[in-house]
């Protein structure tokens, strides 16, 4: 085309009539096209949050669920549950002479002490260690209410229960008014509680989990309750009872309740196939749990088992963009809904189209402007250009991008050039961040415990002999200091911690956090009790040293247990167990002490 014609005044006039061309129908088309694209683009991104938020609630739910088969296996639970069981057959000792007590005199008895007279107020009934009754209870509630009432501090559970075979709430953590009931024949025999139980309990299997969906609970104080049980077995396999847990509303309401991405009118929530709310709604003051109906399209898609985006009508009778996705747990389905107002999506589009024209103008001009000097320097740049696009496809950020600074075009390009590869080199470093993030404590930045079940799984791959030693240290005392000083203190005084177990080991051993005060310590190529004892020793006496907090001297201890691979077990999960148990045997027996699982056996 033009063949005759200097490129000098060909290449201006060609890019000057497709610049005018697309300006005008740019302008044209703009209105359409952009109610379709960000259309598109507000389905798409609002999928890609329930996305995100479905698979936050499966990794809450997974958690929950390996929590509770942990602790069912954990010979805390078997102990804690034989115990309480034995001495709720003896109450009250001296109310009813050497004759056991009924059914009702055990609930009066204990229910006295442990909710009428205790003296904290309702709702922190759980603070009492001890009801000084003289009764063997509550020696064993002593013993063993300081480890449960860690279950609930970290976060996931609202209350735990121990329930023996006959159905006996022989023990619960936050002392309401189910507690030291009967779950078969008692006042809350219809209660979701009661349901998981006499599942558990109909044909124990081990490692089985039964779920309730939320329902009124009336123990407490009326709120929404969802509980999950399973069977307790002893070593040989003997049903020992039903270890239960009700779920915690505020950490589902964490779980669900991102505003990143959703601007004004956005939220996620769940609903069950009662289409009642399974969260509290983002734009409701109070309770929306089994309050709020949302009997809406999307969500009796999503229940019959579609998923999809689609413009309807929401609970609140506005007009949104709705996401949905069915969402199952335990035989339960819910409905997992993301959704923002429609008018919010379109908001941007007429600004939109006026910066596409004035763009378009811009462009024609500048071409018109710069048409001509433009021909004469324009194919090397280009070339240039084009081979460090090439290396930087193939992923090279070490490429150098050296091109001549000018103001046209060719100077955009160049510029973008640099953009492309700053953001690729910043994604790279956001994508580091995340994986850093995901694997490590948010307050003390010491691995989680993803990052430490991640590292012993790749210690057992290595194809030399493999042996080490892991170690469960719980502090003494931290509950105290976290209680009288306040949580920022407590927050301060785990850093400090950190930082004494940081310094008592070796470079290429693994200190971590596991939740609350607890800590794991990996010693790689340690499989000896002296080299382990060495190091638990220094540990010990680092970490009993004062520390400084809020200008205070602030002293705590700490129960170290450890158990060595392959010496005392080559599976990874018993020698977790194997450790722990030796923790709280140390924690059991004085405290700010070291137990070696071998003196366990």
């Amino acid at each position: 085309m033009l063949k005759d014609m200097r490129i000098t005044h060909k290449l201006p006039l060609i890019m000057i009539a497709f610049a005018l061309i697309s300006a005008l129908t740019t302008g044209v088309v703009a209105y359409y096209h952009a109610v379709d694209a960000i259309e598109d683009q507000a389905e798409s991104k609002l999928y890609s949050l329930l996305e995100s938020r479905t698979s936050s609630l499966e990794h809450y739910f997974d958690s929950i669920q390996r929590d509770i088969v942990y602790h069912a296996h954990s010979h805390l639970v078997q102990r804690a549950l034989r115990d309480f069981s034995r001495t709720w057959k003896l109450l009250p000792e001296n109310a009813v002479g050497n004759k056991p007590a009924t059914q009702s005199k055990k609930t009066a008895y204990l229910q006295k002490h442990y909710i009428t007279l205790n003296p904290f107020p309702l709702g922190h009934k759980a603070s009492l260690l001890n009801a000084k009754d003289g009764s063997l209870y509550s020696k064993m509630h002593e013993e063993y209410h300081v480890d449960f009432t860690a279950f609930i501090d970290a976060g996931s559970f609202y209350d735990v229960f121990l329930i023996n075979k006959q159905g006996d709430i022989v023990y619960s953590a936050k002392k309401e008014n189910d507690f030291a009931t009967n779950l078969i024949d008692g006042s809350w025999s219809q209660t979701g509680l009661a349901d998981v139980f006499n599942k558990a309990v109909k044909k124990p299997v081990d490692s089985d989990l039964y779920f309730s969906d939320f329902s009124i609970h009336t123990p407490s104080n009326d709120a929404p309750a969802s509980f999950i049980a399973t069977p307790v077995m002893d070593e040989q396999g003997h049903f020992l009872g039903v270890f239960a847990v009700q779920l915690s509303i505020d950490k589902l309401d964490q779980v669900m309740h991102v505003t990143a991405g959703m601007g004004k009118t956005g939220e996620t929530y769940l609903v069950g196939d009662d289409y009642l709310m399974r969260s509290n709604s983002r734009f409701y003051n109070g309770r929306s749990i089994l309050q709020i109906k949302a009997d809406t399209e999307s969500v009796k898609r999503a229940l019959t088992g579609e998923e999809g985006v689609n413009v309807s009508m929401d609970y609140r009778d506005h007009l949104v963009f709705s996401a949905f996705k069915p969402f199952d747990i335990l035989g339960h389905r819910w409905s997992v809904m993301a959704e923002i107002d429609k008018d919010e999506v379109l908001e941007p589009i007429y600004a939109l189209n006026r910066l596409l024209l004035l763009a378009g103008v811009v462009i024609a001009a500048a071409i018109a402007l710069i048409g001509y000097l433009l021909s004469s320097d324009l194919s090397a740049p280009i070339k240039s250009m084009t081979e460090t696009m090439k290396k930087l496809a193939k992923n090279d950020l070490s490429v150098n991008i050296s091109v001549e600074k000018r103001k046209d075009e060719v100077g955009s390009m160049a510029l973008a050039l640099i953009e492309f590869k700053n953001f690729a080199m910043e994604r790279e470093a956001l994508r580091k961040h995340l994986n850093y993030m995901a694997n490590h404590d948010t307050l003390t930045g010491l691995p989680n415990r993803e990052f430490v079940m991640s590292y012993l799984g790749g210690i057992l791959q290595k194809e030399e002999e493999t042996i080490f030693t892991i170690m469960f240290a719980d502090l003494d005392g931290f509950k105290g200091v976290n209680d009288d000083m306040g949580h920022q203190a407590g927050d301060e005084l785990l850093k400090q911690v950190s930082e004494r177990l940081l310094g008592s080991v070796g470079e290429a051993d693994v200190v971590g956090r596991i939740g609350g005060d607890e800590f794991v310590v990996i010693l790689p190529s340690v499989a000896k009790e002296g080299d382990a004892r060495e190091v638990a020793l220094k540990m010990l006496e680092t970490v009993k040293l004062p520390y400084q907090i809020e200008e205070k001297d602030v002293n705590i201890g700490v129960s170290i247990g450890a158990a060595s691979y392959p010496a005392h077990t080559n599976n990874i999960d018993e020698l977790l167990r194997a450790a722990d148990a030796a923790m709280y045997h140390a924690k059991r027996t004085g405290k700010n002490r070291f137990v070696y699982h071998a003196h366990l056996v």
